[in-house]
């Protein structure tokens, strides 16, 4: 890594001398003498024009990454900016003085990551994820900013905060971590194209929850009388899923959100492996998020004596770990969700099976930690099951985990893990 020195001409001549090419650096600057500048092979940054640096300050490009600094950008004394894949500062951004901006963090040093258990503080790797400032935000003194993080623009960030997740354009944050105080009527700004999240839902009913509609239903002023009949006049998908995609745009309102249900009324682990392998031959998408939820139609088929249609716990657990190896190949992250218990449960032996007996016993011999999670149990018009047979519910049927998967060239905006395919689950009490 190269860095600077001093030199009897101005800063920027010999800054351009010393990176050349790895340096593009714009007009009327305002640059101290002791501004320190390392490239590293590969890397560049770019300085937009009439930038103000003050004294103290570091930029800090590493191999392959990128540092862009828009025009009539001002950062302030002892601010140190750190790049292993990217960081932009959008026009006339601001970041007072002891600023830090790092998009990369260090890994834990688990037994995995650090075999040879190397002491040396960077043998566990980095977690590594751009940063983008939009133009017009200010950072006040001190402001920590994480991996994978987005300031929106106008957006002012207190005193001493630390943002370790993105905040959205025309708001005050503050705190540790740096949490929305209020959100105000923003200036003209030029507004980066956000980039939207793909999230996919793989399942049965459950997720698919189809409610009939008419509009009469839902018009106060003329519902229907008592006794009279009405014209379903469309399906549409309601239920967790629904409310889940509802809370996350509310959360989240700057973040734009593709939300694709493939849940199907009954189908199997047998069926939704078909789904998902149907659904990236058709529509080749990455997904940012996928959620999976199979298993209890494989059980129920044999409860109801449809034999051919039943999944046994080999065949599930086959179907499962394909699906979760062709997700893991082109998603972010995978969560694994048990759905629902149901039918008329009235007798104890059957809420045992159901709960901690089955599933601690299953866990432990998967090397697993199980945690408590309790989830009611829903009428159903079907009899109530055979006993006997709920001991396939020991299997995984009735147990819900949650998989983490690294993709190779998967996208996203947050902090990723550069392992491959590493895996790991939490199995919980379904």
């Amino acid at each position: 890594m190269t860095s600077t020195t001093s030199a009897p001409n101005s800063t920027a001549e010999r800054l351009r001398a010393e990176h050349g090419p790895a340096l593009t650096l714009g007009d009327d600057c305002d640059l101290p003498d002791d501004l320190r500048v390392e490239i590293d092979h590969g890397a560049h940054l770019t300085i937009g024009d009439r930038v103000s640096i003050r004294r103290g300050s570091t930029i800090q490009v590493n191999r392959g990454a990128t540092v862009a600094i828009g025009a009539d950008v001002a950062i302030g004394e002892h601010t140190f900016i750190s790049a292993m894949a990217g960081i932009r500062i959008g026009d006339g951004a601001a970041l007072s003085n002891m600023c830090d901006l790092h998009d990369h963090n260090h890994r834990p040093r688990t037994l995995a990551k650090v075999p040879t258990s190397q002491l040396v503080p960077w043998a566990s790797g980095f977690e590594v994820a751009p940063i983008v400032i939009e133009p017009g935000a200010i950072l006040s003194n001190k402001v920590t900013v994480t991996a994978g993080i987005r300031i929106g623009a106008n957006t002012l960030v207190g005193a001493n905060a630390v943002v370790s997740h993105s905040i959205a354009p025309d708001t005050v944050a503050v705190g540790v971590p740096a949490t929305t105080r209020r959100t105000f009527d923003g200036a003209p700004a030029p507004r980066e194209d956000h980039r939207t999240l793909t999230v996919g839902f793989f399942g049965t009913s459950i997720m698919e929850h189809l409610e009939a509609h008419n509009a009469q239903m839902t018009t106060q002023a003329n519902l229907p009388a008592i006794g009279s009949k009405v014209t379903v006049e469309a399906w549409r998908r309601r239920g967790w899923v629904h409310r889940l995609t509802l809370s996350l745009r509310a959360a989240w309102p700057h973040v734009a959100l593709d939300v694709r249900n493939h849940g199907e009324g009954g189908a199997t682990s047998r069926d939704i492996a078909g789904i998902v392998e149907g659904d990236r031959a058709t529509t080749g998408t990455d997904y940012d998020l996928a959620f999976l939820g199979c298993g209890i139609n494989d059980v129920w088929r044999r409860f109801q004596n449809r034999m051919s249609e039943a999944v046994d716990l080999d065949e599930y657990t086959r179907h499962i770990d394909a699906m979760l190896t062709r997700l893991g190949g082109y998603t972010r992250t995978v969560i694994v969700v048990s759905e629902t218990p149901f039918g008329p449960v009235e007798h104890e032996r059957v809420v045992a099976v159901w709960g901690f007996g089955g599933a601690a016993g299953q866990a432990g011999r998967a090397g697993v930690r199980l945690q408590k999670h309790q989830d009611p149990a829903v009428g159903s018009e079907e009899p109530a099951p055979d006993l006997d047979r709920l001991e396939l519910l020991r299997g995984g049927a009735g147990v819900e985990g949650e998989v983490v998967s690294g993709a190779g060239g998967a996208k996203g905006a947050g902090p990723v893990q550069d392992g491959g395919g590493d895996r790991e689950a939490v199995l919980q009490q379904g």
